[in-house]
């Protein structure tokens, strides 16, 4: 399956050994790590090892006590039935954060296998990961990987003519019927989202009964690793606020509030709930800015955030949302207050690797810009108004406040810049 994130693996695979850090591949459950990881291997390599700290027993077993290279690589080799060639083979060593000595085999492997290619995945967090382990941040490279941006799922579909269409609309604009047709693959996108097994169940059998069963089996995996949390007070904590992320996300301030997991719920009782769903990747935060001011990081409200699930496909399904109800609608982005709108934004946003440092903005008072970013020293605003809609004030409260160069708008309208308001059709934003 086409993954664009290919082309960052071969920019890794090709720096000299001495300028060329372990990778750490980093992602929700579901987005297609190991998958990728096969085809980046299948492609640039002789052959490919890989090694599952979680799944495979012997593997743990093997970096236990003292740690020897050469007996090391010699069973490596063995286990995996290749010849491990520095420069040829791929080696990848999944979930290396599941032990409990794992950081010293994480700064063994990086210090002594260095002239190997070798790849890292997590079974968790890896911001958190690196900053439990420090001495280890500086000896590898992070890549991201998220579920398929809408320009991949045209790609997979076999509509790559529609990726170089959006890309030179603003020489020449989409006509009508190229713009409807981009608005009902992003309807089964809303759908399917980009969870890569759901996407390729929809290609290979049109099958939306598929396409939910598929969603179905990823739900059930992820509430059956909230089952498995040993402590059940904890355990039942995660569960509700797992369950409130429809009904927080449905609100017209999306801002996540105890209170709706449970009436009389505090913050430090539920804390702990929900750093375990961001640390196992079951959803992912966004924080509000306190001031759009770059750096952004340095504005950070860690008490005042929102909670997004992985994938648009997903949240679809925790709302119940099926392809008929979508397909009934002429426009219908705007079911659920927008719940669906924003997540599909957000996860575009954050699979663009020009929108960095992303955060949502309120006012003392009403307004709010749904999402800021950074792009180098400047503070960009994104209003969302597909109804082009004229007495939209956030953004002028938003302008008001701060001096911004430029301001991007979601519409339904055409993609054009008008003084300083870049506005893109809905399924643009991956082009941003």
């Amino acid at each position: 399956m086409y993954r664009e994130i290919l082309n960052q693996l071969d920019e890794w695979r090709e720096k000299e050994q001495d300028e060329r850090k372990v990778l750490l591949f980093a992602g929700s459950k579901g987005v297609g790590k190991t998958f990728t990881l096969k085809d980046f291997g299948a492609g640039y390599f002789t052959n490919t090892c890989s090694f599952d700290f979680k799944a495979q027993d012997y593997v743990r077993y093997l970096f236990e006590g003292e740690l020897d290279k050469n007996f090391i690589l010699k069973k490596l080799s063995v286990s995996c039935g290749e010849t491990l060639i520095p420069g040829e083979t791929l080696l990848v060593f999944e979930n290396v954060d599941v032990l409990e000595h794992s950081r010293d085999i994480v700064d063994f492997i990086c210090q002594q296998l260095k002239e190997f290619h070798v790849v890292f995945t997590l079974d968790r967090l890896e911001m958190n990961f690196l900053k439990n382990n420090p001495e280890i941040a500086d000896k590898v490279n992070v890549i991201n990987i998220y579920p398929l941006s809408f320009s991949e799922f045209l790609i997979v579909n076999k509509e790559n003519s529609f990726c170089e269409r959006i890309s030179n609309q603003a020489k020449q604009p989409l006509d009508e019927e190229e713009k409807k047709k981009l608005e009902s693959y992003l309807k089964v996108y809303m759908i399917t989202g980009g969870m890569p097994s759901v996407v390729k169940t929809y290609v290979d059998t049109l099958s939306m009964g598929k396409v939910e069963a598929e969603k179905a089996k990823i739900l059930f995996a992820m509430e059956e690793e909230i089952e498995a949390i040993e402590q059940p007070a904890l355990r039942n904590k995660v569960k509700q606020v797992f369950d409130s992320i429809p009904m927080q996300l449905e609100k017209e301030n999306k801002k996540f509030q105890y209170g709706v997991v449970k009436l009389t719920a505090r913050a430090r009782e539920y804390k702990d709930a929900v750093e375990w769903l961001i640390d196992h990747k079951f959803v992912v935060p966004i924080y509000r800015a306190k001031e759009a001011i770059a750096p952004l990081d340095g504005q950070i409200d860690d008490k005042s955030f929102e909670l997004f699930v992985s994938d648009v496909g997903l949240l679809a399904s925790m709302y119940g949302i099926t392809f008929a109800d979508i397909d009934d609608e002429e426009f219908p982005f705007h079911m659920k207050g927008d719940a669906l709108l924003e997540q599909y934004i957000y996860s575009e946003l954050l699979h663009n690797p020009n929108t960095n440092n992303i955060y949502y903005w309120i006012s003392e008072a009403t307004a709010r810009i749904a999402f800021i970013f950074q792009d180098g020293d400047v503070v960009i605003p994104m209003e969302i108004n597909l109804d082009s809609n004229e007495k939209a004030q956030s953004l002028k409260v938003f302008r008001g406040k701060y001096n911004v160069p430029m301001a991007v708008r979601i519409s339904k309208d055409k993609m054009q810049m008008t003084q300083d308001t870049l506005t893109l059709p809905l399924f643009s934003i991956w082009n941003l």
